[in-house]
């Protein structure tokens, strides 16, 4: 499942909130990798179990979020 937005602030922030509270520090640093659609506007991350905000979750992310293998 992952949380998406259009505002890239707030997945940043709940990263955040998922870092501090699992206490990450030495070679694990944050909880996930940001992800940024190539549309430039939609960011996504990955939902840890024990963590809930209110953005927007889904099952899984479209098809439209990876490039096309002839892009690459």
């Amino acid at each position: 499942m992952y949380y998406v937005s259009t505002d890239k602030n707030s997945i940043v922030e709940y990263n955040t909130q998922v870092t501090t509270g699992e206490g990450y520090h030495g070679t694990t640093i944050k909880w996930a990798d940001i992800l940024e659609h190539q549309n430039g506007f939609d960011f996504a991350i990955i939902k840890h179990d024990n963590y809930d905000c209110g953005l927007t979750l889904v099952n899984e992310l479209p098809t439209d979020w990876y490039p096309n293998e002839e892009d690459v």
